[in-house]
């Protein structure tokens, strides 16, 4: 699931367990008296630390810094948006032990096992000890919401990243063209959305722009109707036990069957976005509901159709808020969570609550931090040095600030209990109470294979476009399906034969 940029009410708690020793003086621990440098990668598109989005970073770095007269922050650029491309740079740094100490890092590539062991560090001991720097705190992990905590926990227990912001997506639309068409308020359910669109094209409005020249409307869509879809078979697929499928949960599934289109619940997953594509606007292959609003060429930004009035509703980011509103459409949108697909859409539909399956602690702030066998200057008494300074900028206090920089002021909604929240309409209705149950990530989202997304994506543009039929579609996609799990499966020296 391809998020670019990822609000929901904090429960309340006693002032005296959120206020950070930094406010009253004290320090942590974790440093000895020698020289410390850290290296760290910055949040990809926020430019250098001496960016305004990271203003807030760069002055708590400083009050640490000067805190610790003996540990200096080397903040370094983020030269890539593409978690593909950095871990294939943070890969090969680790070959030659000379990976940063904290590196950029997202929870699917980790959860999904596309990392090869040994580069990371299992973060759990240091989570499981009191945050040194806010008072009355027992255990640092108790200062996350409960549903980042499932996103952090690889399928073997073990914590490699910690978790900064969340971002979400959601049906962005125009409010004079509901109101043109008679439409209240936002749809409960799928049908629902469905019933929207119909009316919005009788009035005279192209309802949708589903933009598939990239990954990301695909792969949203992909994880919400597996998701809802699979749920009652996840048994018969489900190897690692962790937040979002793995490569070879999805190996096994293709293997069994489970994952193709002879299943029909399956099929049905792309039946029903065939069925939304008589209200999309034609073209959606020249638009990425990830690519900025000053992207000149190919895949656009879909934004400027919402703006124009040239269709109702995108499919897009909570990073669309401070976007349209740049563009001057401030108060003109409203925005609604993806609805629930039930039986009144299809007999294969489960009352899986789907929301937060897409987005999710998925914004800035996604650190790891490197092994010993990753980068040579990483020791334990280092590591417990990083970890500190981790703990400083994961405080309330400090946390709030940090992703209200990275978000543009309303795009994030920090991870940690207490930190200040930016003050959105809609943007709290997105985001769950808890984790989803075990989300479904396929094709789309790099899990088997790139090659598997990118030919994926020509199929489904193909498919959604009117140049392939469904029985071409279906026999293509599941031919790439069984290479895709190949492919993981030779590549991470599997032997899918077990499992049939």
């Amino acid at each position: 699931m391809k998020i670019t940029r990822k609000i929901f009410t904090l429960p309340a708690i006693t002032a005296a367990v959120l206020v950070a020793a930094a406010c009253s003086g004290s320090s942590g621990s974790g440093h000895s008296g020698s020289s410390v440098q850290i290296r760290a990668i910055l949040p990809p598109n926020t430019g250098p630390i001496s960016s305004p989005q990271n203003a807030s970073l760069e002055k708590f770095t400083q009050e640490y810094e000067s805190k610790h007269p003996n540990v200096s922050v080397e903040w370094q650029p983020n030269p890539t948006s593409a978690i593909v491309t950095a871990n294939a740079t943070l890969v090969s740094q680790a070959s030659g032990g000379d990976a940063p100490d904290i590196v950029w890092e997202q929870y699917n590539p980790l959860l999904s096992g596309s990392i090869p062991t040994g580069i990371l560090q299992n973060l759990k001991p240091y989570l499981e000890k009191p945050n040194p720097y806010v008072s009355g705190n027992t255990k640092w992990l108790d200062l996350f919401t409960s549903s980042t905590i499932p996103y952090m926990t690889s399928p073997d227990g073990e914590m490699q990243i910690l978790l900064g912001s969340n971002v979400e997506t959601a049906f962005f639309y125009s409010k004079s063209a509901f109101s043109k068409a008679g439409i209240s308020g936002p749809p409960a359910t799928w049908a629902g959305l469905m019933s929207d669109m119909a009316k919005l094209k009788q009035s005279g409005t192209t309802p949708f722009m589903f933009a598939d020249g990239g990954p990301c409307n695909p792969s949203w869509y992909e994880r919400l109707a597996s998701t809802s879809l699979l749920t009652p078979e996840l048994s018969k697929f489900v190897v690692d036990k962790s937040q979002v499928t793995s490569g070879l949960d999805d190996a096994v599934g293709i293997t069994r069957n489970v994952i193709s289109m002879n299943n029909p619940r399956y099929a049905e997953v792309w039946k029903l976005l065939a069925a939304m594509e008589p209200y999309m606007l034609k073209g959606g292959s020249s638009y990425d509901a990830c690519s900025t609003p000053s992207t000149v060429s190919p895949p656009l930004s879909p934004q400027s159709l919402l703006v124009q009035g040239k269709v109702a509703m995108l499919w897009g980011g909570s990073w669309f808020i401070p976007q349209l509103d740049s563009a001057g459409y401030t108060g003109k949108y409203g925005l609604f969570a993806e609805p629930p697909i039930t039986k009144a859409t299809t007999p294969y539909a489960t009352g899986v609550d789907t929301k937060g399956v897409i987005g999710g602690p998925n914004g800035d702030g996604q650190w790891s931090i490197t092994s010993e066998k990753a980068d040579h200057s990483m020791t334990p008494a280092k590591t417990k040095t990083v970890m500190d300074f981790m703990a400083w900028l994961f405080t309330p206090q400090h946390i709030g600030p940090e992703v209200k920089d990275w978000g543009q002021g309303g795009a994030d909604i920090p991870t940690v209990i207490g930190a200040s929240v930016p003050n959105v309409p809609g943007l709290a209705s997105l985001v769950p109470a808890k984790a989803p149950a075990i989300v479904v990530d396929i094709a789309l989202d790099d899990v088997l294979s790139t090659n598997t997304t990118n030919t994926g994506l020509r199929y489904l543009s193909s498919y959604l476009s009117g140049g392939m039929s469904y029985s071409s579609f279906a026999s293509q996609w599941d031919q790439n399906l069984q290479t895709g799990a190949q492919a993981y499966a030779k590549q991470n020296n599997i032997n899918l034969a077990k499992y049939k």
